[in-house]
């Protein structure tokens, strides 16, 4: 089986998904250009951002219409503040527009992340600590404890400008207090695998972070 990736950022993810993807399919190798997929294959792109992934992913699924090596076109991108379904109902239409059907061999996926890369970080209970020194921190954890519930569902504090960046900068203050940094183009502290378990381990005993379990169930389930 051969994956196609495209994902919306062009720092974290692509340097994460590999990681990601290594630990659940260890079997399977990267490739840098799409037509050299042979077996067990993944092959990542960058959407760029939105709407730009938006054409990327009309021109995939001709490239994957014209060569048909690819059994899974898998779609990541921010939820941001639209929300998930709405995005995938945007994308959707905007594939459709152009009249493009994907060929029956390859089934496509939308991976939705609610709201942004780092809620999902946020779900690493472990690394909160119970009585932070940060008093920024203190008052991100009064306003919403995410050790305690869902990161996917916290609401932004007033001061910042969307949900994102308020998701982006609570995550960097939890680090703060263990002197750890964080930055998109250099996401370290989470590509580790005790990291990545710990996020599982979330998932499995509450059931928080939905759309986190669905990458990984779709990894799990092509691993079968």
């Amino acid at each position: 089986m051969n994956l196609y990736f495209i994902l919306e950022g062009e720092k974290t993810e692509v340097i994460l998904y590999p990681k990601w993807i290594e630990f659940i399919l260890p079997d399977y190798t990267e490739v840098d250009f799409e037509n050299e997929a042979t077996s067990n294959c993944y092959y990542i792109f960058s959407g760029g951002g939105i709407p730009s992934i938006y054409n990327h992913t009309v021109n995939a699924i001709k490239n994957i219409n014209d060569n048909p090596i690819y059994d899974k076109l898998i779609i990541c991108l921010d939820g941001d503040e639209i929300g998930v379904n709405a995005r995938i109902a945007e994308i959707k239409n905007y594939i459709n527009s152009f009249g493009e059907q994907l060929t029956e061999t390859c089934e496509m996926h939308f991976v939705v992340q609610d709201i942004c890369i780092e809620t999902w970080f946020l779900g690493n209970r472990k690394i909160v600590k119970k009585i932070p020194q940060g008093l920024k921190l203190r008052e991100f954890i009064k306003h919403y404890d995410v050790s305690q519930e869902d990161p996917e569902k916290m609401d932004k504090m007033d001061l910042y400008r969307n949900k994102a960046h308020f998701h982006y900068s609570y995550f960097r203050e939890i680090l703060k207090e263990h002197n750890l940094t964080y930055s998109k183009s250099k996401p370290t502290v989470v590509m580790e695998k005790s990291y990545f378990q710990q996020l599982e381990i979330r998932v499995d005993e509450t059931g928080h972070l939905p759309t986190f379990k669905q990458l990984i169930d779709l990894l799990y389930s092509i691993s079968k």
